[in-house]
């Protein structure tokens, strides 16, 4: 039997040979097979691998001196091939679906680059999550952001695009400078980089520096994950970048984020059971309901569809960090069976988001390759040409709205039981906070599912609205084979949650859960009693009959019925077309104007007169626009500070070689003054 050691050793080695074929590949059918396929058959040893680790134990792999003063060490638990999972899922669908979708880019752009960027890509991502040194964990995220800004800036000829990989990099980076800043603390406190050292040192650290690494840890990951407020590289980055590598962005990276949370909390920060931490969960509650609500209700009134779905990322970002900061809270109250429930309920999340928004993502990508347009203004009636992609983008629809039986459903509804668990928390303060979080929460469901009823219903529902949508054709048979993998991971992780809670459990070493996957699932409290029961199964036998009962009714009950057809009231216009439906704008107006002082919606008007005459109109354009009250109110003002700021001190750049000698003289000064001082302390 093939170790899980070689199994890792083998992923990495394929994946870095996918990239190596790029670079020699040349544009031709055959070139797009010799990228991706090697990619997918490292993303299949990747699942083997991580299964290996989560079912038997974890692997330690160490390469003395790989550079100077630093050993590479590699070492996976169940929680890094938790997240192991998800990459080589999620990578698998996405290297088939790439197949067919990257041969657009043979006509105007050699593949090899894309190709080399998407292995390397993903062999970083799977590096950082394996490294066990804080210094290749730097060097690995460094390559996961670079690789990922080059193929954000992969359309380079598009000025916006060149933008949003600019505003990416800026954001990314000072994320990485609060990462660094947390390691940074624990290496002053260990006086090493490795994170066994971590581990089995921080519990001994001061109150003031646990708090400190976890703050810094917090800010720097929760900027890869999309966090608001410092989620403004999100919508700007996935839309630009190539539909198959958002998919990998939105599925899959910002999840590294999460990852490195909650290494942070249960590893790296001296974590324990001690009220002294409530405030970890409750800054995670606030700033995952904030980014569940901001997410979602931008993504309800956005007209580009990769955009939505980037906002709506956001979204389910917030709702994983709700989850693990209500386990924060109950774990920090010794209330460790709804510790473990919350744990689920977020990780159980983190899977499904993976599965679901990757599918989303692909089947925008599949219209997008179709149509070129991401404007959903201008589709229509795509049902009729794309009856496929429809389809698997209607799974993907459904599951992120939370409806059952498909997974969103199962994660949405642990995490609305945590919630309602927060009863037990010894503190009414607590109970009160927690009980406000849970609001945001419900109006967060509820909008999610009229954004993805807007989503379907004006891209593939009623009729074309414009040209890009009217003689096309269905997407090749990868991209559909790449999209119909995640479908079917949303039914089969709805419809049998057993195999969601269970891998979770044994990856997390938390409670035990059923032996069959009939079974209700269930987690049990201190006293042996069971709650939070969940059987999809039988919600799926009870929705099937009462179908069965509806076209029993209507068939047997009903008796056989005449049918007779008229025309639609057409108001004397003589035929309805396309200009007279509902429109994505329109749909969205009354969430616009409930939340008006939110959006601050106004209206652009264009109008075009006969002649000189202005009462004589011969078109009036009117136009809907909202802002985005973090871009004016956060981001701009910031740039405006560092600018005004960065432009003073170039000041000191006079060109002078005197005046650098004064420079460099008063530094020593100061640092004489410094030395001396500490001294005398």
């Amino acid at each position: 039997m093939v170790s899980n050691l070689i199994l890792f050793q083998i992923s990495v080695l394929l994946f870095l040979g996918g990239a190596l074929l790029g670079l020699l590949s040349r544009n031709s059918r055959f070139s797009r097979h010799a990228i991706f396929v090697p990619s997918m058959i490292g993303s299949i040893f990747t699942i083997m691998f991580s299964i290996g680790v989560i079912t038997g134990k974890p692997i330690t792999w160490m390469i003395p001196n790989a550079v100077p003063f630093f050993d590479l060490e590699i070492f996976v638990d169940g929680i890094s091939a938790f997240f192991l999972l998800i990459i080589g899922i999620v990578s698998f669908a996405v290297s088939l679906y790439s197949i067919g979708y990257s041969k657009e880019y043979q006509i105007e752009k050699r593949t090899a680059a894309l190709g080399f960027l998407f292995n390397i890509f993903v062999l970083s991502m799977i590096l950082v999550v394996s490294s066990n040194n804080a210094f290749f964990f730097l060097v690995f995220w460094e390559s996961m952001s670079l690789t990922s800004f080059f193929l954000v800036i992969y359309d380079h000829d598009k000025e916006e695009n060149l933008k949003s990989g600019m505003t990416y990099l800026v954001m990314t980076h000072l994320g990485t400078a609060f990462i660094f800043a947390s390691f940074l603390l624990g290496y002053i406190q260990t006086g090493s980089f490795s994170f066994d050292s971590f581990r089995h040192g921080s519990a001994g650290f001061p109150l003031f520096v646990k708090n400190l690494v976890f703050i810094f840890a917090f800010i720097g990951f929760g900027t890869k994950a999309g966090m608001v407020p410092l989620h403004g590289w999100l919508p700007k980055a996935h839309p630009s970048a190539p539909s198959n590598i958002s998919a990998l962005m939105s599925a899959v990276m910002i999840k590294i984020g999460i990852y490195g949370i909650i290494r942070t909390i249960f590893d790296f920060s001296g974590f324990g059971v001690s009220p002294d931490f409530v405030w970890w969960g409750m800054l995670l509650i606030v700033f995952g309901s904030a980014s569940a609500i901001v997410g979602v209700l931008y993504a309800v009134v956005e007209r580009d569809i990769k955009r939505a779905l980037a906002f709506s990322s956001i979204e389910n970002i917030g709702i994983i960090l709700v989850g693990l900061g209500l386990s924060v809270v109950f774990a920090s109250f010794q209330l460790t069976a709804f510790a473990v429930l919350a744990l689920v309920a977020s990780m159980y999340h983190t899977i499904n988001h993976a599965v679901f928004k990757g599918l989303l993502f692909m089947g925008a990508g599949s219209v997008v390759s179709a149509t070129h347009t991401k404007n959903i203004e201008h589709l229509g009636g795509l049902v009729k040409q794309m009856p496929w992609t429809a389809l698997l983008f209607l799974i993907g629809a459904i599951s992120i709205s939370g409806l059952p039986p498909f997974n969103g459903f199962v994660s949405e509804w642990f995490t609305m039981q945590s919630l309602l668990s927060s009863h037990h928390i010894p503190s009414t303060i607590l109970q009160i906070s927690i009980a406000f979080a849970s609001l945001p929460f419900a109006l967060t469901i509820g909008i999610a599912a009229a954004t993805f009823v807007k989503l379907f219903g004006m891209t593939f529902l009623s009729k074309a609205r414009s040209k890009h949508a009217i003689h096309i054709k269905e997407v090749s048979r990868s991209m559909i084979l790449g999209m119909s993998i995640l479908a079917a991971a949303c039914v089969l992780l709805g419809v049998v949650p057993y195999l969601g809670t269970s891998l979770i459990s044994t990856a997390f070493h938390l409670s035990s859960q059923p032996s069959s996957p009939f079974d209700s699932v269930s987690i049990q409290n201190s006293s042996g009693k069971s709650f939070a029961n969940l059987s999809m199964p039988v919600v799926v036998i009870i929705l099937s009959s009462v179908l069965v009962a509806i076209f029993g009714f209507i068939r047997v009950l009903g008796g056989n019925t005449k049918k007779t057809a008229y025309g639609t009231w057409d108001c004397g216009f003589g035929g309805l077309n396309e200009r007279m439906e509902y429109t994505p704008t329109s749909l969205s107006q009354p969430i616009r104007a409930v939340f008006k002082v939110f959006f601050k919606p106004h209206n652009q008007t264009e109008k075009e007169s006969f002649g000189e005459n202005p009462y004589l109109l011969k078109t009036v354009k009117i136009e809907t626009v909202v802002k985005n009250i973090f871009e004016e109110m956060l981001y701009a003002p910031m740039v405006s500070s560092f600018v005004f700021f960065f432009d003073k001190v170039r000041r000191l750049q006079t060109g002078k070689i005197n005046a650098y000698l004064l420079y460099i003289m008063i530094t020593l000064v100061l640092l004489l003054l410094f030395v001396r001082l500490s001294n005398n302390v």
